[in-house]
């Protein structure tokens, strides 16, 4: 019974990763009635960014992140205004087309930059976990779930009481 425990913890945890990504793919849809393919690859590079500053340069894990974020929105909103507000009225086929290959220039610049071996970034969560009875709870998932739930709570209050 705690295996299944476990698995259930788990699943939900990398669940709610899932439905972050699907929830950035609607808000960025809803927000600009454009596909954005390239939106896990703008992830990918934050990612690599606060990687690089916490790792090689030894700024503390909130700095790194509160830098990283502050740099893709910047980079994205240039791209916005650079590329992606120039096929407004085109047909779909074309904005999917060209996230697509946006996001491949994205992961290959990622392979050039970093490499492709797989990088574990550390966080103040890192290698911290809670025993429940037989189910050891990561407290990196636990900031997934709790992080995914009070999200999704946030956007719920904000699109049913604003217009």
């Amino acid at each position: 019974m705690d295996t299944i425990l476990q698995l259930v913890l788990n699943g939900l945890a990398v669940g709610c990763i899932y439905g972050l990504v699907a929830l950035g793919f609607v808000l960025i849809y809803k927000a600009t009635e454009l596909v954005n393919f390239a939106q896990g690859d703008l992830l990918m590079l934050g990612a690599f960014t606060c990687y690089m500053f916490v790792v090689w340069y030894g700024v503390g894990y909130w700095a790194a992140l509160a830098l990283a974020v502050a740099i893709v929105a910047l980079f994205g909103a240039a791209l916005d205004a650079a590329i992606l507000r120039r096929v407004i009225g085109q047909p779909q086929f074309a904005v999917v087309m060209l996230t697509i290959g946006l996001g491949a220039i994205f992961r290959s610049f990622a392979s050039i930059t970093w490499g492709s071996e797989i990088y574990t970034l550390p966080t103040p969560f890192s290698a911290r976990a809670t025993r429940l009875g037989g189910v050891t709870v990561s407290h990196e998932y636990l900031s997934i779930i709790v992080g995914t739930v009070l999200l999704c709570a946030a956007l719920y209050a904000f699109f049913t009481y604003t217009k």
